[in-house]
């Protein structure tokens, strides 16, 4: 049933999507996003630190463990951790989570991604979990599965479920239609995320052709979504770690990442989000 009252999130987090050093309107985003999306981090985002102040490269373990839980599991591990958490990371992240702390206050949580190749046991009997998905599993107990997509419940990663075509008959869709299937998930729930993680594996490829198509799609599903957001709803975009602002690295970057707050939200609060770590409290707060 549609929740009718109070302020519904979604937050979209962008794998590897840093912020440009050479700023919104001159960097390879203006070049396959468009004006509007340039337009709206221009206005409408603040830079927040992914380097936790651990020295070397961040990476998505540590940064996704930092942005959900507020615990800078870098420092805790005296390192940048890549890729998919390992034990003493999952028991932070099943210890504090967004997911769980809005539960306990009552809230409806949802992880708008869908899984058509993976059920919830397989889910967590890999090592090879994502911090959202030990969120997920953990603190919400089920998955969003291809029947959950067939019915527009569920956005499938690609944003147009081309890449799954060929295992399934299901028609492609565009990066708007999956926009308007996020919202839907929005509406029956105060917090919705969803990940997207094509960035930073075209970032790592350094593939112009690539990037620029994964980068396309992006500008169109974020551009779809702030263009459709109901007037009770708020879109919070934010990163891991940087990645694709840098075609001529096929590595992540020490760059500061975006946080963009619009809809209901307008701007993020100045001057008190400076880090990864401060996004979990600043997402609380807001219920």
């Amino acid at each position: 049933m549609k929740r009718e009252n109070g302020l519904k999130i979604i937050i979209l987090m962008i794998d590897g999507f840093g912020v440009p050093p050479e700023g919104w309107e001159n960097s390879v985003y203006r070049k396959y996003c468009g004006d509007d999306f340039i337009n709206l981090f221009a206005k409408h985002s603040v830079p927040v630190d992914a380097c936790l102040g651990i020295d070397g490269i961040p990476q998505s373990a540590t940064g996704q463990c930092a942005l959900f839980t507020g615990i800078n599991a870098a420092e805790i591990m005296g390192r940048h951790v890549q890729g998919f958490p390992g034990p003493s990371i999952r028991k932070i992240i099943r210890e504090q989570n967004i997911f769980s702390t809005l539960i306990k206050k009552g809230k409806s949580v949802a992880f708008a991604n869908a899984y058509v190749y993976f059920d919830l046991q397989k889910l967590r009997d890999t090592r090879r979990s994502s911090v959202t998905s030990v969120m997920t599993e953990c603190s919400l107990g089920y998955i969003r599965d291809l029947q959950y997509l067939l019915r527009g419940e569920a956005v499938y990663h690609d944003l147009t479920r081309k890449s799954m075509s060929g295992d399934f008959d299901i028609p492609e869709i565009t990066p708007s239609e999956s926009a308007s299937h996020l919202i839907k998930i929005a509406e029956e729930n105060d917090l919705t995320l969803f990940e997207y993680f094509l960035t930073d594996r075209a970032g790592h490829k350094s593939e112009e052709e690539t990037l620029g198509k994964v980068l396309s799609e992006l500008g169109d599903f974020i551009c779809a979504l702030s263009k459709k957001l109901p007037e009770e709803m708020a879109l919070i975009v934010t990163s891991d770690h940087g990645n694709c602002e840098d075609f001529f690295s096929a590595s992540h970057t020490k760059n500061p990442v975006p946080l963009l707050v619009c809809g209901a939200l307008k701007t993020p609060p100045p001057g008190k989000l400076k880090s990864l770590t401060d996004i979990y409290e600043f997402v609380n707060n807001l219920f």
